[in-house]
């Protein structure tokens, strides 16, 4: 764990109201866990992609694509991103879990759709940095998204935000989706990892290097499969076994805990392999680009570093021409002042 990482998610703990997704916490750790797995191959390629104030932390561009959705995470232009919003996740038909691109992602607009196109994008010889970078930052997170379970859901009750209740009988109203999101997280870090996320980052890693290495490929089908069998199965499902739904008010404690965070956990550690794997790959399959000449700047670039140039030495001619002004005001006062007036 670095300590710019660390930093990092203390900044954004600070200062990021929660967003949708797997909430903060859980993207930054599919996104961290990925990094862990990186080829340097694949490191050297992503890090000229990501914008230079993030310093190469890929983790930092995890939740952009839920930032740019919000009006308190963009103020000035979220309505222009709001075409993306459907990227997020999957409606199914209310209990039917069977997955139909042709039925559920029309168009492609849905979260398997966006998988597939900013996997092409980020790779395409055809489409410039700026593209590239967008398409990095649009497929970290989708990677994250498709594994939370109820981002592949019900139509009916909106991915379980209509299903409203309690969780370990805090008074604040929650709903099931909120809790997949961050709820069950948060209670994790905060009663069983003394609420540092850095502890609970190097436990999930420790978890991913313990466990039987699988075969990761990119069939996105199949991680929306695992997802929808999720919610049909299981997260649905109170303690009793009853099945939840937007109609009656849950109240879930220890035992739906216990039962769902190991499945939580489980779906982080999966979305970051799978996210590391796929970047690998395209890493090792991107066009090549030919060895060139060092870049020259033109001539607008040139005109325009001569005038900051210039407009620089102006200011510090100004600066020491006013000093100098100054001083000398400060001498004539004192040489023609009379010592005996009050």
């Amino acid at each position: 764990m670095t300590a710019s990482f660390l930093l990092f998610i203390l900044i954004l703990e600070a200062t990021v109201p929660s967003i949708h997704g797997w909430g903060l916490e859980g993207h930054a750790l599919v996104v961290r866990l990925a990094e862990s797995q990186l080829t340097p191959e694949a490191s050297e390629w992503i890090k000229p992609l990501l914008p230079w104030f993030v310093f190469g932390n890929l983790t930092a561009v995890a939740s952009w694509a839920d930032d740019i959705i919000h009006d308190n995470s963009n103020h000035f232009d979220y309505i222009n991103w709001q075409w993306t919003r459907a990227l997020h996740y999957i409606d199914m038909p209310d209990w039917n879990c069977d997955y139909d691109p042709q039925r559920d992602c029309k168009n492609d607009i849905c979260v398997d759709g966006a998988l597939r196109n900013y996997s092409q994008r980020l790779i395409a010889a055809d489409l410039d940095h700026i593209q590239h970078e967008e398409a990095l930052m649009f497929l970290v997170h989708f990677a994250g998204d498709v594994h939370q379970p109820l981002h592949v859901s019900f139509a009916g009750d909106l991915g379980g935000n209509k299903v409203k209740g309690f969780f370990m009988n805090n008074s604040r109203e929650t709903n099931l989706h909120s809790l997949w999101d961050s709820g069950l997280i948060h209670w994790r870090i905060s009663h069983e990892f003394q609420s540092n996320f850095g502890l609970y980052y190097e436990y999930l890693y420790a978890l991913m290097r313990n466990q039987t290495p699988t075969i990761h490929n990119d069939d996105f089908k199949q991680w929306i499969i695992e997802s929808a069998t999720l919610v049909c199965q299981q997260v649905y499902f109170d303690e009793t076994n009853v099945t939840m739904n937007a109609s009656a008010v849950f109240h879930l404690g220890n035992i739906y805990y216990m039962k769902n965070i190991p499945v939580v956990e489980q779906r982080i550690i999966r979305g970051g392999q799978r996210l590391g794997s796929l970047l690998n790959r395209l890493a090792a399959n991107r066009p090549k680009s030919p060895a060139s000449s060092p870049k020259k700047l033109c001539w607008g670039t040139i005109t325009l570093i001569v005038v900051v140039a210039i407009e620089l030495v102006v200011v510090i001619l100004a600066f020491i021409g006013t000093r100098m002004v100054k001083r000398l005001k400060e001498k004539t006062t004192l040489s023609f002042s009379n010592p005996f007036m009050k």
